[in-house]
This record gives C-alpha cells, structure tokens and sequence, in this order.
C-alpha cells in the first residue's frame, strides 16, 4: 500500500475561533448577570469570567505549536515558539477530529508535551485542509481494517 505524502503547514491564529471564545465568554457574563446573589458574587465571577477568557484568548493569539510537518512514516516534526529560532521536535499526531469544517489535531512529543491545534477553514489553506482530512480517512480506514478501531 502506498504511503501517504508528507503534509506541512504553519499554524495561524483562527480569529473565528477568537471570535467564537469572545462572544461564549460575553453571553457567560451575561448569565453570571442575571443570577440572583449578592453583589460581591457578581463581582467576583465577573473577574472570574473576565480572566479566563483573557487567558484563552491570549493562548489562542499565541499558539504553542508553530509549524508542522507530518512525514510519511507518521513521525512529525513539530516546530514550537519557545524561542526566537523556534526549537523542532520530534512527536506523532496522537489523536484527531473531524467535525465539520474543524479539524482538531492531538500532537504528542517527548517527555510528556502535548498540544491541540484547532483548524478551521481561516487559518489552513483549502489544499492542505484536503490532504490532511484524506490522510486522516485513509489512516482510520487502515485502522478499522487491522482491527485496532474497538481496542481499549
């Protein structure tokens, strides 16, 4: 069987999802608005609120992951933004979901570092969206056909 061919993109802010994450944190100050108690509760999970949503989005605005390539033995050399150079791993794609125009990728590299990326049709090319979402079908084909879909 043929392998599938090495797939390499750089990571760009998705602003969908920014925006997404922003209007989710605005409708839960809305709720934590209209809940009955007393006003140092309000005010508190208002801050709550506020800080966490300022921490999501900052993560998004600043990804961890700053390139990927995904060879065609499965390896992927995964370029972090650590540093100013940018320091390059080696890690696997662990795990991976297609849900509509998202795909959420699972990368894995040692000690015991992981990241999510969130690609949405903004901030991937419709190529490379393409080729990642056969290679993805092809690699659960494969799994389902050697029996490793339904084990524990």
């Amino acid at each position: 069987m043929k392998q599938a061919p090495a797939i390499g993109f750089t990571c760009r802010v998705s602003w969908l999802l920014v925006i997404a994450t922003l209007v989710v944190g605005l409708l839960a100050l809305v709720a934590v608005q209209l809940m009955h108690g007393p006003a140092w509760l309000h005010h508190a999970l208002h801050l709550a609120t506020l800080a966490y949503v300022a921490a999501v989005v900052a993560g998004m605005l600043r990804p961890r992951v700053k390139a990927l390539v995904w060879r065609e033995d499965g390896t992927t050399d995964i370029t972090l933004r650590d540093n100013a150079a940018g320091l390059a791993v080696q890690g696997v794609v662990s795990g991976a979901r297609v849900l509509g125009p998202l795909i959420v990728l699972t990368l894995r590299w040692p000690p015991r570092e992981r990241a999510h990326l969130w690609l949405l049709p903004d901030n991937l090319d419709a190529d490379t969206r393409r080729r990642l979402r056969m290679r993805l079908s092809a690699e659960a084909a494969v799994a389902v056909a050697s029996g490793n879909a339904d084990s524990p």
